[in-house]
C-alpha cells in the first residue's frame, strides 16, 4: 500500500485509477491512521524554509504540498511517481503551488539526481518496491541526497513483533500478499550497506507502522 505504486504495470494502473479516492483508502485501511502518521513523520523530517526535498513515490501528491509549504517560495520540492495519472492528479490539485515539481517516473531505475536534495521522505513506498530493487532504490537515494542530507521512511514495520505481528501479517495476506517478502528485508542493514549512518527508528501503534530516519553523515 505505498504513497505511491512503484512495483509492476498491473499495481500501477490500478492505483492510477483509485487517485481521487486514493488517501481516503488509505485512512480506511491503516485504521484513520494515514494522515496523522504521515504528519508525525514530517516533524521527524522537519523540511526547513529554503531546503530542496524529494517525496519518493509521492502518490497524489498531499504530503509534497505539505513540504511545500515548510520550505516556502526559496524552497523546492519534487514528487516522484511511477504512475502517470497519479502524476496528473498531483499536478491538477496542487499546480497552484510554487516550487513544486511532479515527475512521471519509475524510481526503481537510475536518477539524474547527486548531491541535490537536503531530504527525501518515503511514504508507504519502500515495502511496494520489487525486493531485488530496494536496495538500489536506497543507493540511489543516498547519491542524491547533499552531505548533511537525510532519509525518511514511513511505512510498515518490516522486523514488528509482538501483538503488532499477526495483525500486520493478516493484513498483507489480505492486501499486500505479493509483499510478504518484505517481512524478511532488513530495511537498517539495508541502509547502512549503502552508506547511511545514525539511523533511528520510531514504532507507532504498537510498532505496526515505524518512521525512520537515516542520515548520509
Amino acid at each position: 500500500m505505498p504513497s505511491a505504486p512503484c512495483k509492476d504495470n498491473h499495481r500501477i494502473d490500478y492505483f492510477g485509477k483509485s487517485a481521487p479516492y486514493y488517501d481516503t483508502i488509505l485512512g480506511l485501511l491503516t485504521f484513520r491512521q494515514y494522515a496523522q502518521f504521515q504528519k508525525r513523520a514530517m516533524k521527524v523530517l522537519a523540511p526547513q524554509p529554503g531546503e530542496n526535498i524529494l517525496d519518493l513515490c509521492s502518490g497524489t501528491g498531499r504530503v509534497a504540498s505539505w513540504i511545500a509549504r515548510a520550505v516556502g517560495e526559496e524552497g523546492e520540492v519534487l514528487g516522484m511517481d511511477a504512475s502517470k495519472s497519479m502524476v496528473e492528479f498531483a499536478k491538477r490539485r496542487y499546480g497552484e503551488l510554487k516550487k513544486v515539481v511532479f515527475l512521471h517516473k519509475d524510481v526503481t531505475k537510475p536518477w539524474d539526481y547527486q548531491n541535490y536534495f537536503d531530504g527525501i521522505f518515503a511514504s508507504y513506498a519502500i515495502h511496494e518496491l520489487p525486493e531485488k530493487k530496494r536496495v538500489e532504490v536506497f543507493e540511489y537515494s543516498f547519491r542524491a541526497l547533499k552531505e548533511k542530507g537525510r532519509m525518511v521512511i514511513a511505512d510498515f514495520n518490516p522486523q514488528v513483533s509482538g501483538i503488532g505481528k499477526p495483525i500486520l501479517l493478516a493484513f498483507f495476506k489480505l492486501f499486500e500478499r505479493d509483499n510478504l517478502n518484505v517481512f524478511s528485508f532488513d530495511q537498517n542493514e539495508m541502509l547502512k550497506k549503502v552508506g547511511f549512518k545514525g539511523i533511528e527508528t520510531f514504532p507507532v501503534l504498537r510498532g505496526i507502522f515505524q518512521i525512520t530516519l537515516a542520515q548520509k553523515n
